[in-house]
């Protein structure tokens, strides 16, 4: 009876085990989702672009653009132009023409020289002449202004590798002016301009004499005193003119410069020619 009522039990329990469903498997790569975290991703914006990363590639370094300035303009730099010599106006002023026939005049940048009746306007234009006169010259921009008021191009003047301007100041026939020093604004030669200005002596400035020079001293007249009608016939006789002894120089506007050719010295035959002495300098038809 007991062994019949143990049997039963076993039988009912295997029935019991058998009508239950068996653990459903667990998938370990599905996702968890929580609730109500897709709602507010979808609600709240994206604060950054999508970026769709590759799972096992190691990332690659973006180039690195160095941030560098673009280099200054050349100073300086100029587009230059060939022009022939036609005439030389002054010491700082030329007229030119182009291959095509355009014609214009030239002021030289940065220089000034004698004004016409000035002590050195002739030696000026003299040697300007023998610079650039006939040559084909190179006009370079360089000044502030392209002309000047006077509607002159402004220009240096250049003979090959000779800057005309340059030779001028250095030789003492023009002056370092219109510059940044006086309103012209800065030219690109002026450091050069004003340097040589300084180094170099005006042909018109008055020579210091030496404590060893003495003015020449004249010989007691030995010549008949004569009158000439005019310089022709005094110069032919005497080249340098004649002067009064003690006479250092020639006076032009005021300035005492050099002998060109050094005079006849005679008190009295000064005096029998004084009237051939027109600028009163105690000498009479000087050279």
């Amino acid at each position: 009876m007991y062994l019949r009522r143990s049997l039963w039990a076993l039988m009912a329990v295997a029935v019991l085990l058998a009508g239950c469903d068996p653990a459903a498997p667990v998938d370990v790569g599905a996702a968890t989702t929580v609730p109500g975290a897709a709602a507010e991703e979808s609600a709240a914006p994206s604060a950054t672009p999508d970026i769709t990363v590759a799972t096992g590639v190691p990332p690659t370094a973006a180039p690195v653009v160095a941030n560098t300035p673009a280099a200054p303009p050349t100073a300086g730099a100029s587009v230059t132009e060939t022009w022939a010599v036609t005439n030389i106006v002054d010491g700082d002023t030329v007229d030119v023409v182009s291959s095509t026939g355009v014609e214009e005049r030239i002021r030289v940048i940065g220089i000034d020289s004698p004004e016409r009746g000035e002590c050195g306007f002739d030696d000026a234009a003299d040697a300007l002449a023998r610079l650039v006169a006939g040559q084909t010259v190179t006009l370079v921009p360089g000044a502030r202004d392209d002309r000047d008021r006077y509607g002159r191009l402004l220009r240096y003047l250049d003979v090959g590798t000779v800057d005309a301007g340059l030779e001028l100041i250095r030789a003492g026939h023009a002056i370092a002016r219109y510059d940044s020093r006086d309103g012209y604004g800065r030219h690109a030669r002026e450091d050069a301009y004003v340097a040589a200005d300084a180094a170099s002596l005006s042909v018109c400035s008055t020579p210091t004499p030496t404590a060893t020079s003495a003015p020449p001293v004249a010989p007691a007249s030995t010549v008949t005193i004569q009158v000439f009608r005019n310089c022709a016939e005094l110069n032919a006789v005497y080249p340098g003119g004649v002067a009064k002894v003690g006479v250092t120089g020639n006076k032009v506007s005021g300035t005492l410069r050099p002998f060109g050719i050094t005079p006849h010295f005679d008190d009295a035959l000064y005096q029998a020619n004084t009237a051939r002495d027109g600028d009163k300098d105690g000498i009479a038809c000087e050279k």
